[in-house]
């Protein structure tokens, strides 16, 4: 059983040093673990002075080479959809940003050729980006998440080295070139989801434990969680704040000035159950139900940039909301 990470990286991004510390959170708990790292040539030739710390653990590094002019987008998804051409044995693929909980081996029991875990921890018809996924696959052409009736996140992907593992991986590959190539969106879920129906919807669900996504359900299966999946591209917005203290970008970049996981990092990945940041936290289902609405974002621009008019629309609005529960109550 082989672990398999996917790395493009450049100087200007943090993927390096989320990549160290999960490698790290996975060999100290697994010593004998056989671990892969593919990257591009580009990445590869990157991988020495402080960003080198990664060999150090044991794992094997497999270069694959691209002409000079594919962005690094690209890179790491025609890598990523095309594992099975570099891996010739069983692999359980983990994205960089996540936090390795609990000893993985058991995977290798996994009953299925291949195998995710659904995306938010639900059903579409529960996920909060129903509308979103159903409208991307429809300007794509894909019916994949409609059809199965469920995203699965491609955070984490299972697969054996069998025709079923292989043909899925084929499929993914030949899909995402059609949707980043013909329908300029280069997301891989989409793709990886559509594969899943155009091969039978053989991908089988694995439990929420093994990619843990505590901002999108997944507190449920922290106690359990093999795999914290933080989402490092939920923070690239200026205005995020990371509930996950090791998604945090002034300590990635701390990583990325020194090179090296020092002893506080360290403790934090022995302990990667407890590393969360104070949050606050919507339970209110209709509130819950606007939170991936253009008129929330807008309301929440005007607030940041034009605060004397979000201050006249709210006073309008506690007006007519008071007004209203006025005439309700009578």
């Amino acid at each position: 059983m082989k672990y398999v990470y996917v790395l493009v990286s450049g100087e200007q991004d943090l993927y390096y040093e989320q990549a160290l510390m999960s490698v790290y959170s996975l060999t100290r708990l697994m010593p004998g673990a056989d671990v892969v790292l593919l990257t591009d040539d580009r990445t590869e030739k990157s991988l020495c002075g402080k960003r080198n710390a990664i060999r150090d653990f044991g794992i094997t590094v497999i270069s694959v080479p691209f002409e000079e002019s594919v962005p690094n987008a690209d890179r790491s998804r025609l890598i990523k959809t095309s594992i099975p051409d570099y891996v010739k044995e069983d692999f359980l693929y983990i994205d960089c940003d996540t936090i390795i909980a609990d000893d993985l081996s058991s995977i290798e029991d996994c009953p299925y050729s291949t195998a995710g875990v659904l995306d938010g921890h639900v059903l579409l018809d529960e996920h909060i980006h129903k509308k979103y996924f159903l409208s991307r696959d429809k300007k794509i052409g894909f019916h994949g998440t409609e059809k199965a009736g469920y995203n699965i996140n491609g955070g984490l992907v299972f697969a054996r080295a069998n025709d079923e593992g292989r043909e899925l991986f084929k499929k993914w590959n030949e899909l995402w070139k059609y949707s980043a190539y013909q329908k300029h969106d280069k997301h891989d879920q989409s793709a990886l989801n559509e594969a899943n129906l155009q091969t039978g919807l053989k991908m089988g669900l694995l439990d929420g434990e093994w990619n843990c996504q505590p901002s999108h359900g997944g507190l449920a299966f922290l106690k359990d969680a093999k795999i914290i999946h933080y989402y490092s591209s939920e923070f690239s917005g200026k205005n995020y704040v990371p509930y996950y203290k090791l998604a945090d970008k002034t300590l990635q970049n701390k990583i990325k000035e020194t090179g090296i996981l020092d002893d506080t990092v360290k403790a934090m990945i022995a302990e990667p159950k407890f590393q969360f940041n104070k949050v606050h936290i919507v339970n209110d289902s209709r509130i819950v139900g606007l939170m991936q609405s253009p008129l929330l974002f807008t309301l929440a621009d005007i607030k940041a940039k034009v605060p004397w008019l979000f201050n006249i629309l709210e006073s309008q609005v506690s007006f007519i909301r008071s007004t209203a529960k006025k005439l309700i109550k009578r």
